[in-house]
């Protein structure tokens, strides 16, 4: 395997990771949002 394929490879591999990694960030938000949502809905439901 040359040089340069292992960095082109090495690129892809960080580019991969930070893809996924943002990926999995905005679904944690999605779901700490709809949580939110559900707590305060509950709560709401309570006191009306």
């Amino acid at each position: 395997m040359s040089r340069e394929k292992n960095l082109v490879l090495i690129l892809l591999a960080v580019l991969a990771a930070v893809l996924l990694w943002s990926t999995f960030w905005w679904m944690m938000r999605i779901v700490l949002f709809v949580v939110i949502v559900y707590i305060i809905y509950q709560v709401l439901k309570q006191y009306f």
